[in-house]
């Protein structure tokens, strides 16, 4: 009995912070359709050398390095991968999407294709949006 009624006291110390229980970023490829055939979807593939799952990344503001990889195109056998250096801001979704340097070019750049603010971030760490 003394054991378990210790452990318990213990357990709440065991509790590990999540990504949302601070402001935070969210990191994510952008699936919309494009009018320019130069942009294409990416996979993010890592932040600060973290690895990211199914293609979402949520992470604290900051600068970061994010790996995106993209996959291979019809023509080319192998995938490609650009870093992209982001100051991410607090409360912030970034879509991210490559641009290529042209139709029949292995090279790219990333691109934050469009931000938004993520309201229920704002509203329970009471920040405003400054976008």
């Amino acid at each position: 009995m003394k054991r378990l009624f210790a452990s318990l006291l213990l357990a709440p110390a065991l509790v590990v912070a999540g990504p949302y229980d601070q402001p935070y970023v969210i990191i994510i490829t952008d699936t919309a359709p494009a009018v320019d055939p130069n942009l294409r979807s990416v996979l993010v593939s890592r932040v600060d050398d973290e690895n990211v799952l199914n293609n979402i990344a949520v992470v604290a503001p900051g600068k970061r390095k994010v790996t995106l990889d993209l996959p291979p195109r019809q023509g080319f056998n192998s995938s490609t991968q650009e870093t992209l250096d982001l100051d991410a801001k607090a409360c912030t979704r970034y879509y991210v999407m490559a641009r290529l340097d042209s139709a029949v070019s292995q090279r790219w750049a990333p691109l934050i294709r469009r931000t938004e603010a993520i309201g229920e971030c704002e509203s329970r760490f009471k920040l405003k949006s400054a976008r």
